[in-house]
């Protein structure tokens, strides 16, 4: 095989590669992509409202019932948080530093300007969704 030819397989298998990178990037990092009917959306409003209140509540416990639910559910909250915080301790940096990697391989392809809107587009996702979390974490809060 000769060099022009090897040099446009490995460019197809590059694009290929970075185009698939994409778009699985672009599968996890944006959910909301699928739009739902009206009636659907009707629906899933009325069965939010009533996942709002805790099931055990829906049964209709007693006053003494609830007293012990109660503190079952704070000690379950306790070791939740303290679950969540040894994840993120554990996992974020590996999984930030896997993205960061994808990113850093999709930017070697692209010429300065593309590598440039590509880094400024990616500052804008990330601060609108610490934007999107901070809000997330004031609601968790109320």
């Amino acid at each position: 095989m000769s060099a022009p030819a090897r040099t446009r397989l490995l460019t197809a298998f590059l694009l290929l590669v970075v185009f698939g990178s994409g778009f699985t990037l672009g599968l996890a990092f944006d959910r909301t992509a699928v739009a739902t009917p009206a009636e659907e959306a009707e629906a899933v409003t009325e069965e939010a409202e009533d996942e709002r209140t805790p099931m055990y509540e829906q049964v209709g416990p007693t006053a003494d019932q609830s007293l012990l639910i109660d503190s079952i559910v704070t000690e379950h909250r306790s070791k939740m948080q303290s679950l969540q915080e040894q994840f993120r301790l554990d996992y974020n940096p590996r999984y930030d530093a896997l993205i960061d990697s994808t990113r850093e391989s999709i930017k070697d392809v692209f010429t300065a300007e593309q590598a440039a809107r590509y880094d400024s587009l990616i500052a804008d996702w990330e601060e609108r969704k610490a934007e999107r979390d901070a809000l997330e974490a004031g609601d968790e809060r109320d």
